[in-house]
């Protein structure tokens, strides 16, 4: 009688150790319980089951490898798939890299948005894709430093022109000086009889003269003699160079007159400076076209307004794409439209590569 009790009683908790086994495999394959937290998985096995005794068929090991199994499964689905599979590769402890690569690439600034506008938009694409990789991201500051997506640009760009405008992300920051002061392409759209105020089409006209007695020709002799070759130009009012500290623009916009600060005429170089007969538009004079080749600091818009002058008449440009800076083409630039992180660390190892192949070559 007692033995028949206590096999009885055996098999009760074989039993019941074997039930709380199906439990757990109906844990492991239920999506809907994969959402509780592994806490209460645990509380709810080792509570409400029996301990097993040396005689039970599934020693506690068992029950122990299962229920951290449960939490690992639990753990591993409530992470995004996506974020997963991104930062697969990254060994446990590691820290996941801010950038997919470091470099240089060209985009074609939109008209009416400035070099800033560029560099920020750029900033958030990355930052975005950052973060869906697990990579800690933070705001620029002052004293921030580490975990900052680091973005620049290698020469200003008025908001009224378009074309090539070189950015540089994280290391390649540090390159960017090179393309401040190094060569450029435009190609630029002007016309006869007036000039504005910011010496382009968004300012006041301030003056104008007649211009009939200018032809192509003439516009041609003026060129080699007075525009190529090292000159002096006086920069326009409307621009970010600093006089006393604040900026021209601001200045200009207070009331100032170039005049009254005594803006200085700084040495540039003009490479190449060709006519083209027509503007953009296909128009003819008054308008026409100039494609310039010039060192950095040149401003466009004073070189046509220097042109104008030297034709005794006034001229204002119309129209500004910037088509080469370095090796940088406007054939190879990207569009905002496909701006994207991908095609932004696809175009970045794009000019490493070309770089590396550059550097064999010497």
């Amino acid at each position: 009688m007692v033995m028949h009790s206590t096999c009885s009683r055996t098999c009760s908790k074989q039993i019941t150790v074997l039930s709380y086994l199906r439990f757990i495999v109906l844990l492991m394959n239920c999506s809907s319980a994969r959402a509780f937290s592994s806490s209460v998985a645990a509380t709810f096995l080792f509570r409400r089951s029996p301990r097993p005794t040396s005689t039970s068929l599934v020693p506690e090991e068992v029950l122990i490898a299962s229920s951290s199994s449960i939490r690992l499964s639990m753990s591993t689905e409530s992470e995004p798939v996506a974020k997963r599979q991104k930062i697969q590769g990254v060994s446990a402890g590691e820290e996941v890299p801010l950038y997919r690569g470091e470099g240089l690439f060209a985009v074609n600034k939109p008209l009416e948005w400035t070099s800033n506008d560029v560099v920020s938009y750029i900033r958030g694409i990355l930052e975005r894709d950052a973060r869906s990789r697990g990579a800690k991201v933070v705001k620029p500051g002052r004293r921030r430093k580490k975990g900052v997506v680091k973005v620049g640009h290698g020469g200003t760009l008025d908001p009224l022109a378009s074309g090539v405008l070189v950015i540089g992300v994280g290391s390649g920051t540090k390159e960017l000086q090179t393309f401040l002061s190094g060569s450029k392409r435009y190609r630029a759209g002007v016309k006869l009889g007036f000039e504005t105020e910011t010496l382009d089409m968004e300012g006041n006209v301030t003056d104008t003269k007649p211009f009939d007695h200018v032809s192509l020709e003439s516009i041609q002799h003026c060129i080699p003699n007075s525009f190529t070759g090292e000159i002096m130009q006086v920069p326009p009012i409307y621009s970010a160079l600093r006089k006393n500290g604040k900026k021209l623009y601001e200045e200009a916009r207070a009331g100032k007159t170039a005049s009254e600060l005594g803006i200085e005429a700084r040495k540039v170089h003009i490479y190449d400076l060709k006519l083209r007969p027509t503007n953009e538009k296909g128009e003819g004079l008054p308008c026409f076209g100039l494609d310039v080749e010039c060192g950095g600091g040149t401003y466009i818009r004073s070189l046509v307004r220097d042109l104008g002058r030297e034709l005794d008449t006034c001229a204002t440009m119309t129209s500004l794409v910037r088509t080469q800076q370095a090796q940088f083409l406007l054939d190879d630039t990207l569009d905002k439209d496909d701006l994207n992180a991908d095609a932004i660390y696809a175009a970045i190892d794009k000019t490493n590569a070309v770089l590396r192949t550059g550097l064999k070559g010497e």
